[in-house]
């Protein structure tokens, strides 16, 4: 049988998992806020906050997309970009954008080309921190200031600039609460944890020190 303590332990323990989990899956849900979106633009300047998260889209043209369709493409084709940093400091990444081929059963008439991945080739660390693991253009802001986005005109296979570049905000909605509740959480846990293992001991103690004077 367990004792009060070992009870008091497990719901500690319990409430600290909930709350993780509770924790966990509200940071999950983010949002996008539009910052700004030009067409027909080789590059363009946002002023961006710091600590905020960021993603960048930009958009293929018709003209980007038709290669694809003939099957002059057959793989994802880069195209460099930088983003420059209100210090005058440079990230460059390759932005790798595919279409499926006319004679593909997924080919759609007047989708644009996509972004199949980013390739980071330079950061600059003091200003962003990108995210890897996304395989669109995500990243953290470090600086407030000026950001401009340009895309190289030569690394792309057509005259024309990107059909539009926009930039939205990924936000967390109540993020410090939902920090503080996985926090919490992973105290009372530990705590409540750590209760019912010390209330396992005390049991198994005081069952031998009676066995003890029974012999």
């Amino acid at each position: 049988m367990l004792g009060k303590l070992s009870y008091f332990g497990l719901t500690l323990l319990l409430i600290g998992i909930v709350c993780i989990a509770v924790g966990e899956v509200n940071l999950g849900n983010v949002e996008t806020v539009k910052i700004g979106q030009e067409h027909s633009v080789w590059y363009s300047a946002w002023n961006l906050t710091e600590r905020s998260r960021y993603g960048v889209d930009i958009q293929a043209t018709e003209d980007w997309t038709l290669p694809f369709g003939r099957g002059d493409f057959t793989s994802p084709q880069p195209v460099n970009v930088t983003i420059t940093s209100p210090g005058g400091h440079v990230t460059s990444l390759r932005v790798l954008y595919y279409s499926e081929p006319s004679t593909s059963p997924f080919y759609q008439i007047g989708v644009p080309a996509y972004i199949a991945g980013v390739i980071y080739q330079n950061v600059d660390e003091a200003s962003l921190a990108v995210d890897y693991s996304s395989t669109q253009i995500r990243f953290t802001v470090k600086q407030t200031g000026l950001y401009n986005v340009s895309v190289v005109q030569g690394s792309v296979w057509s005259t024309d600039p990107p059909d539009y570049i926009l930039i939205f905000e990924l936000v967390t909605p109540n993020r410090d609460t939902n920090s503080l509740l996985v926090t919490g959480g992973g105290i009372v846990g530990t705590l409540g944890g750590a209760t019912f293992i010390v209330s396992l001991f005390r049991g198994r103690n005081t069952k031998s020190k009676r066995a003890r004077k029974q012999a």
